[in-house]
């Protein structure tokens, strides 16, 4: 306790963030994972730290804060040009209309030489 006592902020918020993912992955059974982010986390805390008692704090944050916001930009991004709904759009609109024979015939566009050229190898249905 006193070990987690002594960190200073960026080391501690990110021994929390480890501490975390690390609880999901034991959750899900992931135990490799789990012991791999344990090890790389102490890392992790263990040069934040030392980079806070070189009285480089402010890199230390920067650290920690930098995949934070990497993900608000991306997410604000995403949202300002409006990814999400065309995306969205389009999944709803292509999973409107089943796929039947007559849809697949209708739009296979992609291969049309090959379907008149091109003898199947065998005429069984099992392969």
């Amino acid at each position: 306790m006193r070990f987690i006592n002594s960190l200073c902020p960026p080391a501690l918020l990110y021994l929390l963030y480890v501490t975390i993912h690390t609880g999901l992955d034991l959750s899900l059974g992931r135990f490799g994972t789990a012991a791999i982010k344990t090890v790389m986390g102490i890392a992790g805390v263990v040069i934040l730290d030392a980079l806070c008692s070189v009285d480089l704090g402010v890199v230390s944050w920067a650290i920690v804060a930098t995949p934070f916001l990497m993900v608000a930009v991306a997410s604000s991004i995403s949202l300002g040009l409006g990814i999400d709904r065309a995306t969205a759009r389009l999944m709803h609109e292509g999973f409107q209309q089943p796929l039947s024979g007559d849809n697949l015939k209708k739009n296979d566009t992609v291969l049309p030489v090959l379907k008149d050229v091109a003898s199947p190898v065998s005429t069984s249905s099992m392969y």
